[in-house]
């Protein structure tokens, strides 16, 4: 993902959204709860299980 996604996604965050991505390489789906510094996601799965990606590692799920 190029940064400036990154920066539009983070603007859209909030309560009514449900910015969903995978992780390219576990495989894994969550929902984006937060944007930390350094290109960072804070990503809460389906299990509640919170994890921090890249974001070089993801990809928006549509």
């Amino acid at each position: 993902m190029r940064h400036d996604e990154f920066e539009n996604i983070c603007h859209t965050i909030g309560p009514e959204t449900d910015k969903r991505v995978k992780h390219i390489v576990l495989h894994q789906v969550g929902k984006i709860i937060a944007c930390l510094p350094d290109d960072f996601f804070e990503v809460e799965l389906d299990s509640g299980e919170h994890k921090t990606w890249s974001k070089n590692n993801v990809k928006l799920v549509h």
